[in-house]
């Protein structure tokens, strides 16, 4: 339903260098499960200061606005240990839900189909803005990057309604979704 979940993942994106050192390189990508908006931020690890960075500036991106859940893999910024349907939480996702007021939800082990619209966007990202793709630093990565969001990915056709754009879509899911809170995360 419009407003209900968002979906995360990470996708690798080979390297990058930096200073003349090579460093891994993770998209951060955020789908609205419902309008399918993406946001897309790159990042050299992904540490869960990252991972809560990419959250805030998704948010941000997405108007200051969230939905109530979030899907994740078990990624260790997420899940420290499970054991079948008892979860322990990281103690930072948790601070980071009770801030923004988002339920965090895992996916059962090893089935990344429950959480494919993430993981479909990753595939976009991969075929639509990734080919060929040159940059002066991360921070023109990025730039690039949140253009490609709001232009070709938030132009593309929407697959409910052709008739439609995701971002039209998005403008009709705004009205359920949940504004952040007035004071910001630290």
């Amino acid at each position: 339903l419009p407003g209900e979940q968002a979906q995360v993942d990470w996708g690798h994106f080979g390297k990058i260098k930096i200073e003349g050192a090579e460093r891994k390189l993770y998209g951060f990508v955020m789908t609205l499960s419902w309008a399918r908006h993406i946001f897309l931020r790159f990042y050299v690890n992904q540490g869960t200061a990252n991972f809560q960075r990419g959250h805030i500036d998704a948010f941000e991106h997405f108007g200051g606005f969230l939905t109530r859940e979030l899907l994740y893999d078990n990624l260790k910024s997420v899940v420290l240990e499970r054991i079948r349907k008892a979860i322990h939480f990281n103690p930072a996702i948790l601070e980071l839900a009770g801030h923004y007021r988002f339920k965090p939800v895992p996916v059962e082990p090893r089935e990344p189909e429950q959480k494919g619209k993430v993981e479909n966007g990753i595939k976009y990202v991969r075929s639509s803005f990734w080919p060929a793709r040159t940059w002066k630093s991360l921070e023109d990565l990025n730039e690039q990057a949140l253009k490609w969001c709001s232009q070709e990915a938030g132009e593309r056709q929407w697959e409910r309604n052709q008739k439609l754009t995701v971002l039209e879509a998005f403008e009709q899911e705004k009205r359920y979704l949940v504004p952040v809170p007035a004071t910001p995360y630290v």
